[in-house]
């Protein structure tokens, strides 16, 4: 699977698959094209999926991750995931997930994640938030 990172002809791509995996438009056409212009921000795509995150110094939060529904379950997260925890430079690797999201949590911590803290009632339906870091050293 080829996972490259994502130019701004890209963004009507990622924003497609995350209406299909979010089922909302929580990540605007607009916000999706002003990160990729950033310096600080990226976006690796797959056929099927992207991972967008920010890079300050040493750490880099996940910020999303998106596999469009029809093709969950064959491995494309991960490989999206390991594209981006092989990026050099890198001590801190963090992500925040839905604690009733228990195959994404699964995910992670096969990939070296741990959580560090909870959010509770984080979410807009009350959900907590478990936040997850991995250290490189």
């Amino acid at each position: 699977m080829i996972v490259k990172l994502a130019q701004i002809k890209d963004a009507q791509i990622i924003y497609q698959i995350g209406l299909a995996a979010f089922g909302t438009e929580q990540l605007p056409l607009s916000v999706i094209e002003h990160e990729i212009a950033s310096p600080r921000a990226s976006y690796f795509i797959s056929s099927s999926g992207f991972v967008g995150v920010t890079h300050i110094l040493d750490e880099l939060e996940i910020n999303y991750l998106a596999v469009d529904p029809k093709q969950q379950g064959q491995g494309q997260g991960r490989a999206l995931l390991e594209a981006v925890l092989a990026l050099s430079g890198v001590h801190r690797f963090l992500l925040e997930v839905a604690a009733d999201n228990v195959v994404a949590q699964a995910l992670y911590r096969k990939l070296g994640f741990s959580e560090y803290y909870r959010r509770r009632a984080y979410y807009r339906n009350g959900e907590d938030a478990i936040m997850m870091e991995k250290i490189n050293d």
